[in-house]
């Protein structure tokens, strides 16, 4: 959904934008972000009238009120569709993982949860991120035979080594302090990412690292109330931010840093923990949602949420080691490489598909 609607080909592949509205979007300065941005609508009904598809697969479920209103066109037409679990485990808890009060919950969920458990009720195939959610799908009232695992793969880019020159020169502007040992985190900046408790180990940390965040800055106001809560400075030497950076920067700082951290109260499957693992980085994130999945003891460290002295401990303990971080990095791309592939995602995606219209047929 965009501004204005559009239909082009982007590298062989159609790509159709509906127009959207929101009727909040007078207000939007006065009101909470989020709730401007549940309120998106676009006529998806036209568009499967004039297309007729075969199948649909809803990627995203978000907004949860667009979601619920185009699988509802769908059912009405007898158009089947699948749906993937982005951000189901963000959802599953109501909004707790964002420290809302009873009320601000219970209304999450009426407005957030409960019609994302509806359309995945009515789904002909629900298709996980990882087998971690699977319990989450069964207390929506998914049925079990309805489940499948297709997992994200990784862009292999960041495995591919670039010139020693050519990372000095993309990571020549954020000026990351030579001779000291680099713990990169990179990610929307906002609240299950975890930020506030990376800057909370700060102070608690014994090695000498410097914490790097990447991603870019949403909003001065929200930056500076980040720092205040952690007691930090912005000019904090053991602290550095990137702000906004361009793909090949992002590979340059995984190839430059030591250790990757990702602190998250809440996530799906974070393709940014796999980019860093398939770069050989050993990784200290939560046990929460798929990283399970994703990072193994062999891979990483896995720490509470919401724990700063956990996540402490983790970083020094592989800081301190650098037999450590090689091995847990090695086995982390092995991981990568053999299991999160986008080709073979894909063509399990798509024999879903022809099982689901074979039978209809």
């Amino acid at each position: 959904m965009s501004d204005e609607a559009s239909d082009a080909t982007e590298d062989g592949l159609r790509i159709v934008r509906l127009k959207a509205h929101n009727l909040l979007a007078p207000m939007a300065s006065a009101l909470p972000r989020q709730v401007v941005t549940a309120m998106w609508r676009a006529d998806f009904r036209s568009w499967l009238l004039s297309e007729r598809p075969s199948l649909v697969h809803f990627h995203n479920p978000h907004p949860p009120g667009a979601l619920a209103r185009a699988a509802a066109d769908c059912s009405t037409l007898g158009i089947p569709y699948v749906i993937s679990t982005h951000g189901f485990v963000e959802f599953s808890d109501n909004g707790g993982f964002l420290g809302l009060p009873a009320v601000q919950r219970r209304l999450f969920r009426s407005f957030v949860t409960e019609p994302v458990a509806r359309v995945a009720r009515s789904a002909a195939r629900v298709l996980m991120l990882s087998p971690q959610e699977e319990s989450i799908l069964l207390a929506m009232g998914v049925d079990r035979a309805r489940l499948e695992v297709v997992t994200n793969g990784v862009d292999h880019y960041f495995g591919e080594a670039t010139q020693e020159s050519e990372r000095l020169a993309l990571t020549a502007r954020f000026n990351l302090p030579p001779g000291r040992p680099i713990v990169f985190f990179v990610g929307n900046h906002t609240a299950n990412k975890g930020i506030d408790v990376l800057l909370r180990a700060i102070p608690l940390l014994k090695s000498k690292a410097v914490i790097v965040i990447g991603g870019a800055i949403r909003s001065e106001r929200e930056h500076a109330a980040l720092l205040a809560s952690a007691r930090l400075q912005r000019d904090d030497p053991r602290l550095l931010f990137t702000d906004f950076i361009t793909k090949e920067e992002l590979r340059a700082l995984y190839q430059s840093a030591d250790v990757f951290a990702f602190p998250s109260y809440a996530d799906t499957l974070p393709l940014v923990i796999l980019e860093a693992m398939t770069a050989g980085l050993p990784v200290v994130a939560t046990r929460v949602g798929g990283i399970p999945y994703e990072v193994t003891p062999e891979t990483g460290e896995l720490i509470g949420p919401g724990d700063p002295t956990e996540l402490a401990a983790g970083i020094d303990k592989l800081i301190t080691s650098g037999d450590l971080r090689k091995l847990k990095g090695a086995a982390g791309r092995t991981r990568c490489l053999e299991l999160f592939d986008w080709d073979k995602s894909a063509a399990k995606a798509v024999a879903i598909y022809a099982e689901i219209l074979s039978v209809r047929s």
